[in-house]
């Protein structure tokens, strides 16, 4: 191998190094899943005004965008509530709901699975600058009724506060 030869193939591999890997050919279209970010703190958030949805199902869109979509709702859901399940149900659209209120100052949106209200609904209790709030989960199959975080308040054996 001659001097040229060797500075060429060094000069090959240096490049190398500062290059990103390129994707594999061929028929495997296996992605990892992202593992979820931590849910971002109340003040890295827009400012926002949960006010403009009471009187409104949480499903309905206000400027664009849903009660349950809105960024401070969904982080602070994921704030409390540690368990994944409960989250996803709880942010869901797929529920039967009542309009969003305000009680006790808090804005108050509440959802109950389609044909089974009573025995499972849950409860969002938010301030209406997102940046404190509680959620209610109740299902009778499970056995499971509580306030997340732990102590809000006192589960009721009649389901989350709905507002009516």
């Amino acid at each position: 191998m001659t001097r040229y030869s060797v500075a060429l193939l060094s000069l090959a591999l240096v490049s190398a190094c500062n290059r990103a890997l390129e994707p594999a050919v061929g028929n495997d279209t296996h992605v990892a899943t992202p593992l979820p970010s931590p849910a971002p703190s109340p003040s890295a958030l827009p400012a926002t005004d949960l006010l403009r949805y009471l009187g409104k199902y949480p499903f309905d869109l206000v400027a664009g965008r849903r009660f349950v979509d809105e960024p401070v709702v969904r982080a602070a859901v994921a704030r409390v509530v540690p368990d994944a399940d409960i989250r996803d149900t709880v942010l869901s659209r797929d529920a039967t709901a009542n309009p969003v209120v305000e009680q006790d100052g808090r804005i108050l949106s509440w959802a109950c699975e389609a044909h089974n209200c009573g025995p499972h609904n849950w409860a969002i209790a938010i301030t209406p600058d997102g940046r404190d709030a509680a959620v209610c989960y109740q299902d009778q199959d499970a056995n499971v009724s509580r306030w997340y975080p732990a102590g809000y308040r006192a589960p009721s054996p009649d389901g989350c506060p709905s507002g009516e």
